[in-house]
């Protein structure tokens, strides 16, 4: 079975779990601003991976844009935030990103936050955030703790999430022999 896993990144997380899936499945990755729709046709698998900015999985729009090509194929999603994958947050991520109106695999990964790497137009996002959260008397401890994002990163690499979409890609696999 050929494996596809196009990929949005933004601190690198994204991507290197598309090449962590793909080098498990034998599957090739390809970063979203390469992927052209038809390319589908070559794949039985199709993966999407992209970062997560307000709840919204960045790039998901632009690939779905290709879903009337994608009719047959076995397709996923995975998302990579800062969240932790609870049944409410997973829930909420379907419904913002409107998943359910394609009935596909969804897997939610946490994944690193590294200021440094951000671009010019994402780090004057962050700086502007940072500003409201401490301006605020009523600021929650939690966005508080956002003002220690700027000179300490965030790793964190979701090793059971790659098992799971491994293991259903290659059950998937499987199926297709049989």
């Amino acid at each position: 079975m050929r494996t596809l896993i196009v990929y949005e990144s933004v601190c690198g997380s994204t991507k290197r779990y598309a090449e962590q899936i793909a080098k498990a499945v034998n599957g090739e990755t390809l970063p979203l601003k390469k992927f052209k729709g038809k390319i589908v046709k070559d794949y039985d698998c199709i993966v999407f991976g992209g970062w997560v900015r307000n709840g919204e999985i960045v790039g998901l729009n632009k690939f779905l844009d290709s879903w009337y090509l994608m009719e047959g194929k076995d397709v996923m999603v995975y998302s990579c935030g800062m969240s932790i994958a609870t049944k409410e947050a997973r829930d909420n991520m379907i419904n913002i990103n409107l998943l359910y109106d394609y009935h596909l695999r969804y897997y939610m990964l946490r994944g690193d936050f590294e200021y440094a790497k951000l671009s010019w137009k994402y780090k004057l996002i962050m700086d502007m955030a940072m500003k409201r959260v401490a301006a605020d008397p009523n600021s929650t401890p939690e966005q508080l703790s956002m003002m220690n994002l700027k000179n300490h990163p965030i790793f964190y690499y979701d090793q059971t999430g790659v098992d799971r979409i491994v293991s259903v890609i290659n059950k998937i696999s499987l199926e297709r022999l049989s």
